[in-house]
C-alpha cells in the first residue's frame, strides 16, 4: 500500500474513501448522479481529486498508470468486467462566481475526453466536499490534487499527491501492482479449489440420491434419457 500519512498516525491507504455524491457529466447527454465509491463497478479504480483548474495537468500521468494496470490485469486473465475506471472529480469552489469558470473549462475537459481517452474515463463534479470531506479522508485542503486507487468498497489501495512520479514512485507502485496480482491468483486457486472438490462430491451425492430414489422415479429417468 501507499504509505502517504499527511501528518496523520493512520496512512490514508489503511483508511476508507468517504462517500461522496457527485455528479457524472457525459459530453451530449444528460448527467447522471453518483456516489463514490459505491457507485462504481466492482474491482480497482482510478479516482482523481482535483481542487484547482490546473490540477488536470496531473491527468495524463494517472490515466497512464491506469492502462498499466488494465493492461496487466487482462494480461494474467485477472481483470474484471467494467474494471479500472477513472474517474476525475472536479471539487467545485464555494464561490459562485468560481464554479461558473469551473463548469466553463468542465465543458472543454469533456470535449476533449470524448476526443483522446477510452470511455472508461469520467468527469465529475460535487459541491459537498466541503462538509469536513478533507478532515474525514484524512488529507489537507491545502490545494494538493488526490490520486488514490480504490475499491467499491472504500478499501484505498494507493494513495499519493499531484501527478504521478515515476522516478520515484515506480517501486512502489510495482510493489502493490505484485501483491494485488498474487492476490487475486490465489483467491483464484481457492476457488478453483473448492470448485474441484464439488466436482469430485457430485458423482458420491448422485449415487446416494438414485440408492434411495423410489423404483418409479429411476424409471422415469432412464425413459427420458432414452428419448433424449
Amino acid at each position: 500500500m501507499s504509505t502517504a500519512h499527511y501528518g496523520r498516525a493512520v496512512p490514508l491507504a489503511l483508511r476508507r474513501f468517504v462517500r461522496l455524491p457527485c455528479t457524472k457529466h457525459v459530453f451530449d447527454g444528460p448527467s447522471e448522479q453518483l456516489a463514490l465509491p459505491s457507485g462504481m463497478p466492482s474491482g480497482l479504480h482510478v479516482v482523481l481529486l482535483l481542487s484547482r483548474r490546473r490540477h488536470i495537468e496531473h491527468a495524463d500521468s494517472w490515466l497512464s498508470v491506469r492502462e498499466v494496470w488494465e493492461r496487466l490485469l487482462a494480461e494474467r486473465a485477472l481483470r474484471k468486467e467494467d474494471e479500472m475506471q477513472m474517474y476525475i472529480c472536479c471539487l467545485l469552489p464555494r464561490f459562485l462566481p468560481l464554479r461558473w469558470i469551473w463548469r466553463y473549462r468542465m465543458r472543454h475537459w469533456q470535449q476533449l475526453l470524448r476526443d483522446e481517452c477510452p470511455s472508461s474515463v469520467h468527469l465529475l463534479s460535487t459541491d459537498e466536499w466541503s462538509a469536513g470531506f478533507h478532515d474525514r479522508m484524512g488529507i489537507h485542503d491545502d490545494g494538493r490534487a488526490y490520486a488514490m486507487m480504490i475499491r467499491n468498497d472504500g478499501e484505498i489501495l494507493w494513495a499519493s499527491h499531484d501527478a504521478f512520479q515515476e522516478h520515484l514512485q515506480e517501486k512502489d507502485m510495482v510493489r502493490i501492482i505484485k501483491e494485488e496480482v498474487q492476490w487475486r491468483q490465489d483467491n483464484q486457486q481457492a476457488l478453483l479449489g473448492q470448485a474441484a472438490q464439488g466436482t469430485l462430491a457430485a458423482p458420491e451425492e448422485s449415487a446416494e440420491a438414485a440408492a434411495v430414489a423410489p423404483v418409479d422415479d429411476v424409471v422415469q429417468s432412464s425413459g427420458k434419457d432414452k428419448l433424449a
